[in-house]
C-alpha cells in the first residue's frame, strides 16, 4: 500500500535525522554515569527507523481504513494537554492518568491492562530517565 510506503519513508526519514542530527545536537555529553544520555535516545530513533524501513520493504496487504480525523486530534490534543500538565504539575502525577487516557482512548476496556499500563509505563520511564540516565523528571 501506498500509505504504508508513504509513512514509513517519513518514518525512516525521522529516525535518520534523530540519530544523525538531532540527538548529538541537543544531547548533552557528558563524563560520568554508566549509561551515556545519547544511548536510549539513540537506540529508540534506530528502532524508529528501522520500523520504518520494514514499512517501506513489506507494507501492508489490507487497505486503509477510512481515516479518523476527530479521534487523531483528540490524540494529538491530550498529548499536548498531558505535556502541559507534566512542566506544571510533574511527570509522577500526570503520567499514570495520562497514560490511562490515552489507553482508553485507543479502546482498552480490560481491567489488567489498563492497570498494567497505567502504573508500568510511566514506572518504566522513571526508571529509565531517572535511574538509568541519572537525569530528573519535571
Amino acid at each position: 500500500m501506498l500509505s504504508d510506503r508513504l509513512a514509513g519513508a517519513f518514518l525512516l526519514i525521522l529516525g535518520g535525522l534523530l540519530l544523525l542530527i538531532i540527538i548529538p545536537w541537543q544531547v548533552e555529553t557528558v563524563d560520568y554515569g554508566w549509561l551515556r544520555p545519547r544511548t536510549m535516545p539513540s537506540l529508540l530513533a534506530g528502532l524508529l527507523a528501522l520500523c520504518g524501513l520494514l514499512l517501506v520493504l513489506r507494507p501492508g496487504t489490507e487497505p486503509p481504513r477510512s481515516a479518523n480525523w476527530p479521534r487523531a486530534a483528540l490524540y494529538a490534543g491530550l498529548l499536548i494537554a498531558g505535556l502541559a500538565l507534566i512542566s506544571r504539575y510533574g511527570f509522577l502525577w500526570v503520567a499514570p492518568p495520562l497514560a490511562l487516557a490515552l489507553m482508553w482512548l485507543a479502546g482498552e476496556r480490560r481491567w489488567i491492562w489498563l492497570a498494567a499500563g497505567t502504573m508500568g509505563t510511566p514506572a518504566m520511564i522513571w526508571l529509565c530517565v531517572a535511574i538509568l540516565l541519572e537525569r530528573p523528571l519535571p
